[in-house]
């Protein structure tokens, strides 16, 4: 995305709410996940929310760097930061269960945790959890499966990743499935979900030029 739409989106007003976690309330609501913190083109990106849906371990093959990141960018930043429930060691403000189907309402249980849609990608969950804090517009940027990843800041541009080779195929039925169900469970409730990406592969999600986003009510994922 150019440098016009990071500017517009930072400069759209937020709301916290009493424990200092953000809320939607027809302003913008910028939502990281996993990586975003070492991505060279969003350095000056200020996240709101940051999510993540494993372990911080997981982020690399070699765990070391996931270690790294932990330490050194994730815990310090200031961000409300949202992780699994079933796996509690990444640093985190809040822990969320992961159950099937898109949730409307933010339901806690006995621990006080909310629920989210279970999914197959960090995305879905970084989507369901902005839609329970009030976000009814939500805007999908980075989300291409298409080619390499992003290019990283120094040192972790030379970590090898995992998931080498994965974004250089098809997108996979199952996640085309659960972007589909999140989409109509959003639209059934009269939101809308849409992908900003030009270069995108997804296509249960409707693209759409940047342009004119930030004119109305908006919440970013």
């Amino acid at each position: 995305m150019p440098a016009a739409f990071w500017g517009l989106a930072q400069g759209t007003p937020r709301r916290k709410n009493a424990a200092g976690s953000p809320q939607g309330d027809g302003r913008c609501m910028l939502v990281g996940t996993n990586r975003v913190l070492c991505l060279a083109a969003l350095q000056a990106v200020r996240w709101d929310a940051l999510v993540i849906r494993d372990c911080y371990r997981d982020l690399w093959l070699d765990q070391r760097w996931g270690a790294k990141y932990h330490e050194e960018l994730w815990k310090p930043h200031p961000a409300w930061k949202v992780g699994p429930s079933a796996e509690r060691v990444t640093h985190c403000d809040e822990f969320v269960r992961f159950v099937p189907g898109w949730q409307h309402e933010p339901v806690r249980d006995a621990n006080g945790e909310l629920a989210v849609m279970q999914n197959p990608s960090v995305v879905l969950m970084a989507a369901n959890w902005a839609w329970l804090a009030g976000a009814r517009e939500i805007y999908f940027v980075g989300v291409d499966y298409a080619g390499g990843y992003a290019r990283m800041v120094r040192p972790y541009d030379n970590a090898e990743a995992g998931w080498a080779g994965q974004y250089a195929r098809s997108v996979p039925e199952r996640i085309e499935r659960y972007f589909r169900q999140a989409r109509d469970a959003v639209e059934a409730a009269g939101g809308r979900m849409l992908n900003l990406s030009p270069r995108s592969r997804l296509k249960a999600i409707a693209r759409r030029g940047w342009q004119g986003v930030f004119d109305a009510p908006c919440a970013s994922a």
